[in-house]
């Protein structure tokens, strides 16, 4: 008797030992780079919740899902729809003018420049003013022995390096730096990069850029380093200088540049449009589990594009967080032992203008939120050198679990972690669901960049990235884990 309960035990390990590699070895780097490398491609031009090219790009998800066997978690259809602001610069022109304010150096768009996601549309022209960090309140105030009316504003787009007496500085986003300019009487305002910050460069494309209201007839535009240069080229100190007085002063070193410039801003602004999260899920085998769940989540918008000189493919960010999902996904279709517990697959929209997506998504559940045993969410996993999740020291039994998954199979875990949340995690960890935020240490080189591309990523960590969270994602489904509280 003891004889057959051996037998049956070690059938039972090695079926299950079975499964588990089946399942694994369906994730793989050439698959994943495949997916990324069409959907970072100029067919969705940066998907750009709003556009066309954003639906798209959800339409491919969902089809790609359904083929995985998901199911759509409500209704018929996958495609979860909900309403964004949207802004599509169709064009842009800055020239440095003469001492006649004619044109005479042109700055090129994606190169020397580049329009903050919601600018305003406009043409302009007007003498640059330097006004350090843009910031006004009753403590610290860049504008207070300088004139701004008619001019185009020059600022930091950081915050002072220093804390007020406050505590905080309030709202700093681009949006409410161009609200003040505009409200002393500025035409439009110029960003600069801070000195030795990342990223390196300041031609990135950028949609977080604040609340509402929208600035429609005020441009807003990042210099780089050429146009930099040339808007401090008859000043007594360098960016890099201002800034240094700045922190070691807190007081204001606004001053007159003496260069004028023409801003020529092309964008077609809507406050709400259509926009969609792709959802699917897979119905637990157990039936009293399967009203439990796992949610794997990654964001599928990016930046989009501007005009017909630039567009930012998010290879990294994040096309290879939604092909992570796609590819667990398809591990789990092909596995023999099926996950006891349900799990919901989900590609975010809007997550680069705010965490939209995530949020309405949490907010409109289908089933209560007591139910979410955890949330796995997997945001720029492609690139890097080595694999790292978020979370550990919120959720410590659930990233230890991770920790041994990871020595026994894909070895490659960092130790340092953080807290709950973070990114499309945070909406669920402010549930108080147990969150783990899957990415690739050292992978944000290209970020926000028209060099986001699928050459630039590792296909190895990018594959032991995806296994390790089809291992954590099986592990959860069979129902062993417990959800725990935040600590």
């Amino acid at each position: 008797m003891k004889r057959i309960i051996l037998v049956i035990a070690l059938t039972t390990f090695y079926l299950s030992v079975f499964a588990q590699k089946a399942g694994v070895s369906k994730v793989n780097a050439d698959d994943l780079t495949k997916t990324v490398k069409y959907l970072s491609s100029k067919r969705f031009m940066g998907r750009l919740p709003g556009t066309p090219y954003y639906e798209h790009a959800a339409r491919y998800v969902a089809t790609r899902f359904k083929n995985s066997g998901l199911k759509p978690l409500d209704g018929n259809n996958m495609l979860q729809e909900f309403n964004d602001e949207v802004n599509i610069i169709l064009d842009a022109q800055v020239y440095i003018l003469d001492e006649n304010n004619r044109p005479i150096y042109p700055m090129r768009l994606g190169k020397d420049f580049i329009c903050r996601g919601f600018s305003g549309a406009g043409e302009i022209r007007g003498e640059v003013v330097f006004a350090g960090f843009g910031i006004k309140t009753d403590e610290y105030n860049d504008y207070r022995s300088i004139s701004v009316k008619d001019k185009i504003v020059a600022v930091f787009k950081s915050a002072p390096p220093w804390k007020p007496s406050s505590g905080n500085w309030g709202d700093w986003s681009p949006r409410a730096k161009a609200r003040i300019a505009q409200e002393l009487g500025a035409k439009g305002i110029i960003f600069i990069g801070e000195p030795n910050g990342m990223p390196k460069t300041m031609i990135y494309g950028s949609i977080a850029c604040g609340s509402k209201p929208h600035l429609n007839k005020f441009p807003m535009i990042q210099a780089g380093e050429r146009l930099t240069d040339s808007l401090f080229s008859k000043l007594p100190y360098s960016p890099k200088e201002y800034y240094e007085m700045l922190k070691r002063d807190k007081a204001p070193h606004s001053i007159e540049t003496g260069k004028s410039v023409y801003m020529r801003v092309v964008a077609d602004y809507q406050e709400f449009r259509k926009t969609y999260n792709v959802v699917g899920y897979i119905e637990g085998s157990d039936p009293k589990l399967k009203n439990e769940y796992i949610i794997l989540g990654a964001h599928l918008d990016h930046v989009g594009y501007q005009g017909n000189h630039v567009y930012f493919p998010g290879a990294n960010d994040n096309a290879s967080g939604v092909a992570s999902i796609i590819a667990i996904a398809e591990a789990l279709k092909e596995s023999p032992k099926k996950p006891r517990r349900s799990i919901v697959f989900v590609a975010f929209s809007s997550e680069e203008s705010g965490l939209k997506g995530s949020t309405y998504f949490v907010n409109h559940l289908p089933f209560s939120t007591d139910n979410v045993i955890a949330m796995l969410n997997f945001d720029c996993i492609g690139s890097g050198d080595s694999i790292a999740i978020g979370g550990g020291e919120t959720y410590k039994r659930l990233w230890r679990k991770a920790m041994r998954l990871d020595k026994r199979n894909t070895r490659l875990l960092t130790k340092k972690t953080f807290g709950g949340g973070g990114a499309d995690a945070q909406p669920f960890h402010e549930k108080g669901i147990p969150t783990l935020y899957f990415y690739a240490k050292n992978g944000y080189q290209h970020l926000h960049q028209a060099t986001d591309t699928q050459e630039t990523l590792n296909p190895l960590v990018f594959e032991k990235t995806v296994r390790l969270g089809f291992l954590t994602t099986e592990y959860l489904a069979k129902g062993r884990y417990r959800k725990e509280r935040a600590k």
